[in-house]
């Protein structure tokens, strides 16, 4: 996890009584657990998506509650996906997605994940159908198995310029036309990747601006906008920076790998220490010495 992804666990925990908290006091609570250092812009920043996304309200200045919301009160998110016959593969692919992986971070997120078969509605499907894909806040997408009616309505909610995630199965492509469009993989076999998944799909439902964000803004207070945009910012590079050393350390073990690789099984110890140590003699040559009066206390 992102060290504001622990910021932000670590403060809804601590609102988790219902009591008013101020800031000087989240960041003492903060202080006393084992997360290490954190910057002021990462805190700030998670305050602000947490207000943002209606997990946390204001309750003066500097002082904050968590907010507890009802099913009404919740933003909704439209699930599409290859939904099958009872009891078929698909089914239950549709099923463990939504109950394993897309509800649980919904309802973290302060949204409530509606499919269409859940749902008793008195309109055609195909109508109720467009007008989720219109109306809803979120709409999240399996791509898995190709659906073509998947695809109609990821194309039609695209229109609408409004938020939409794709997921689809480990290690099954899709179709050259959406492949430059982020897609979460999920392995439903795996239950790490299970739990990563879940991490990846909450920083994204978390990383939109949705409408009645952009409602609230009070367009006399300039330079609290200016602000907010500022954390959601800082917010953001923070999971960002976290991906990049991820993959740094990816790639330089690969690199590790490759070099291991190609030694042949033959060399000794000593050959292999030369090859590493001799550039760098070669480029620093007062190494050397330091070198030789180290190797003199062991002889």
């Amino acid at each position: 996890m992102t060290k504001s992804a622990v910021i932000k666990q670590e403060i809804l925990t601590f609102l988790g009584d219902k009591n008013k908290h101020s800031v000087q006091e989240m960041k003492e609570y903060l202080n006393s657990r084992p997360i290490g250092e954190y910057t002021e812009g990462q805190f700030a920043g998670v305050i602000n998506n947490l207000h943002k996304n209606k997990l946390i309200c204001r309750a003066d200045r500097g002082i904050y509650s968590l907010i507890e919301k009802k099913d009404n009160d919740l933003r909704k998110c439209f699930v599409v996906s290859a939904i099958g016959e009872d009891g078929s593969d698909i089914r239950r692919n549709a099923d463990k997605l939504f109950n394993h992986i897309i509800k649980p971070v919904c309802e973290k997120c302060c949204f409530k994940a509606i499919r269409i078969n859940h749902e008793n509605t008195p309109d055609s499907i195909t109508k109720e159908i467009l007008d989720s894909l219109f109306n809803y806040d979120l709409v999240i997408a399996d791509l898995t198995g190709h659906n073509p009616n998947v695809f109609f309505e990821i194309g039609y909610r695209a229109s609408t310029g409004k938020p939409i995630i794709h997921l689809k199965q480990k290690n099954e492509s899709i179709p050259f036309d959406i492949s430059l469009i982020r897609t979460y993989d999920y392995d439903l076999t795996d239950l790490d990747a299970v739990v990563e998944t879940r991490e990846r799909l909450e920083k994204a439902i978390l990383s939109f601006i949705y409408e009645d964000d952009l409602d609230e803004i009070d367009s006399g207070a300039e330079n609290n906008k200016i602000m907010s945009i500022l954390n959601d910012i800082i917010y953001k590079l923070d999971i960002l920076s976290e991906d990049v050393r991820k993959k740094n350390q990816e790639s330089i073990k690969a690199v590790i790998e490759a070099y291991n690789g190609m030694q042949p099984e033959n060399e000794s110890m000593e050959t292999q220490m030369l090859k590493i140590l001799l550039p760098e003699l070669l480029r620093n040559p007062k190494a050397a010495d330091s070198l030789i009066k180290i190797s003199e206390k062991f002889q």
